[in-house]
């Protein structure tokens, strides 16, 4: 039974991006079983654990190749069983019992049961080797060995995304025998899984060769071998797939799809994504801890407007902090770009313009820093300037700053002191599907708002209510409690308006013929676990 799992921009080889088209032609592969994906990140380690895949998402990708995990996420983002043959939930939601498939091994040959389940289990654990996804992985107690084919998992409270926990990437089971052998520090280069591909060879950040594991307990991987080869820019991958230099992209610009939609040999793959963009409000600032500011803003931008015309109808506004298709979403409200209003609730706010139309409270002028990376979100420095033209048609004074793309996340997460920004572009993947999961990791209060954020609340955002509606979400025993909570903690972030929502938009990849089997999921990566060719 063919089991399906995600991928993503992922990695590979040489930087393609200089080359010309004549010199690009000398990558096309002879042999018809080997399909070569050109990504738009590179993959440097094939570890769950010690900060995870990375790049991302091109090492979550490479990953789902590799590794198998308990459960999987089929193409609705339904969560079903793969090396779990089934399982169970205690009424409690404090436990989860699994009975596993038997006779599986690694690709060392070493046998993935119960007793290596449980390895992996305690292993992600560990917050000194698991460094990252914890709020996936804290509210894990233990694991109990039943049998060779059956285990326990505990939490230490209600947790009804223990499922979710277990079908996300961080998830992937490794071999506790290849951990052994190449140590904490070697495997993320040495990876070893149960999955359908075994690595070959793996020049991180450069170029990763899989070829097909013969051992493999599900249906025969439908290529011989795949390669993952870092293309940076969108032009040139898309030129190396209508030469035939590889056989799928992702990251495909709305602007260039018109390029391939004519090309016979080749297939446009498109899905809604689970990634809200916005712009994080700094609420440690004066003018947007205030409501009504925070409100104006949202009013005096176009989100409708550049969905259309930015995207080319490849995104959608809003209409809650979440996206349309992650779990539990409801529809609590709209974007609605009404200037006269805007600036009203600017006025309430105290402000008045000066002069030059300036905004200015109490001799203040009202001016915001907006940081925005350069490459790392799709259209970011072109939406970035058009909210700064926006909110300068109503008096605000906006400063665009440009990060490059790699040292973003780094100007995010700081502590207090060390905020730059007032405005900070964002989107965040909840890469298990949850609702629950993406409105705690961006609005759960911090322990401590002076020091850096527990996980992506930037702004600091504080609600009581929402605090406790999200804990709901998490450990009620009934589903439509768990949604009530999940509904009502929406339309509260919506209506205090911590972000200015923008956009969310579509995953667009593309695959020349004869490939078949490349889905792109909505969590944004682009799934080849599916794919053959010929």
């Amino acid at each position: 039974m063919r089991r399906r799992q995600f991928l993503t921009s992922a990695a590979g080889a040489a930087m393609l991006s200089t080359l010309p088209a004549g010199a690009i032609r000398a990558f096309a592969q002879d042999a018809s079983g080997t399909i070569t994906f050109g990504q738009s990140t590179a993959v440097l380690t094939l570890d769950p654990a010690h900060g995870a895949f990375t790049g991302y998402p091109g090492g979550y990708e490479a990953a789902l190749l590799i590794f198998d995990r308990l459960l999987d996420f089929d193409a609705d983002m339904a969560i079903v069983p793969q090396l779990a043959e089934s399982f169970s939930m205690s009424e409690d939601l404090q436990s989860c019992e699994l009975k596993l498939r038997s006779g599986v091994t690694f690709h060392d040959g070493t046998a993935c049961d119960a007793a290596a389940i449980k390895f992996n289990i305690e292993r992600m654990m560990d917050k000194e080797i698991n460094t990252t996804n914890r709020p996936l992985w804290d509210p894990i107690a233990g694991a109990d060995i039943v049998d060779d084919t059956t285990l326990v998992i505990r939490t230490s409270a209600p947790f009804a995304q223990l499922p979710n926990t277990l079908a996300h990437g961080s998830g992937a089971i490794v071999s506790p025998a290849a951990i052994e052998e190449f140590g904490e520090d070697g495997f993320a280069q040495n990876p070893v899984g149960a999955g359908p591909y075994m690595v070959e060879g793996f020049n991180a950040g450069q170029e990763l060769t899989l070829t097909a594991y013969d051992g493999y307990w599900g249906d025969k991987p439908g290529a011989s071998s795949i390669v993952f080869r870092f293309i940076a820019e969108p032009a040139t991958r898309i030129n190396a797939l209508t030469t035939g230099a590889v056989d799928v992209i992702d990251s495909v610009p709305v602007q260039l799809v018109g390029q391939l939609s004519g090309n016979g040999e080749v297939e446009v793959v498109r899905k809604p994504g689970l990634r809200p963009i916005g712009l994080a409000l700094n609420l440690t600032r004066p003018a947007l801890s205030d409501v009504n500011v925070r409100k104006a803003l949202n009013l005096a931008v176009p989100v409708a407007t550049i969905a259309e015309r930015v995207f080319f109808g490849f995104a959608q506004a809003p209409d809650s902090p979440l996206a349309f298709d992650a779990i539990g979403h409801a529809s609590v409200g709209e974007t609605v770009f009404d200037q006269e209003a805007a600036k009203k609730l600017l006025a309430d706010a105290g402000y008045a313009a000066g002069s030059d139309g300036t905004l200015a409270k109490d001799g203040e002028p009202l001016t915001l820093s907006l940081f925005a990376p350069d490459g790392l979100f799709p259209g970011d420095v072109a939406v970035a300037e058009i909210v700064a033209a926006s909110l300068t048609q109503v008096g605000v004074d906006v400063q665009i700053t440009k990060i490059e793309k790699g040292a973003y996340w780094d100007h995010l997460r700081q502590d207090k002191a060390n905020l730059a920004w007032d405005m900070a572009m964002f989107g965040f993947n909840p890469s298990n599907a949850s609702g629950t999961y993406h409105l705690a990791s961006l609005f759960k209060s911090n322990a401590d708002d002076e020091g850096k954020p527990d996980v992506w609340n930037i702004g600091r955002y504080r609600n009581a209510e929402v605090d406790q509606l999200l804990k709901k979400a998490d450990s009620e025993p009934a589903e439509e409690a768990r949604l009530e909570a999940l509904r009502e903690a929406q339309a509260i972030i919506w209506e205090e308006a911590p972000y200015l929502w923008l956009q969310i938009n579509e995953n667009v990849s593309a695959v020349r013929k004869p490939v078949s089997g490349v889905t792109v999921m909505p969590i944004v990566f682009t799934n080849l676990r599916d794919a053959a060719k010929g």
